[in-house]
């Protein structure tokens, strides 16, 4: 069967409802953009992380073994430092990706160091970093003596 009229297929009828989904297409848009609110960057963010939450498989059952696992790859990651694998840090696994680090350093920038290596060992999610650093962290105790203020004399 030949069609005939416009040569290239498109009727006036066709160009008409196309017209009119567009238009439907788009009141449907408004009226479910104003049910849902504004939209923004952080709103989409996250929506995006609430999907991506239940699409990851989570291991409900977290056991000891899980537990040394974890601080076996933590250990291992602070060893392969130069200056931490000389430090005596220790690792804590308190739960499920939340690993305490306690100990002493010798300066400041190796607090920040351990931490950013221990988040960057797969499966951590909370580092809790309590190392303290050698001459900075510690109390000063006041002693009596010749050269103590009179405070500290009694």
């Amino acid at each position: 069967m030949r069609r005939s009229g416009n040569a290239s297929g498109l009727g006036a009828a066709d160009l008409l409802a196309a017209a009119a989904g567009a238009v439907v297409g788009l009141a449907l848009g408004v009226l479910a953009a104003g049910g849902v609110g504004r939209v923004n960057s952080r709103r989409v963010k996250l929506a995006l992380a609430r999907w991506r939450a239940r699409r990851r498989p989570r291991r409900e059952i977290w056991s000891a073994e899980d537990a040394e696992r974890l601080e076996a790859r933590v250990l291992d990651a602070l060893s392969r430092d130069v200056v931490l694998a000389r430090r005596p840090i220790r690792v804590t696994v308190l739960g499920q990706g939340l690993v305490e680090l306690s100990g002493r350093v010798a300066h400041v920038s190796e607090v920040a160091l351990a931490g950013d290596i221990v988040q960057a060992v797969g499966s951590v999610e909370t580092v809790l970093n309590h190392l303290l650093v050698t001459g900075v962290d510690e109390t000063v105790v006041a002693v009596s003596g010749p050269n103590a203020p009179r405070a500290a004399r009694g």
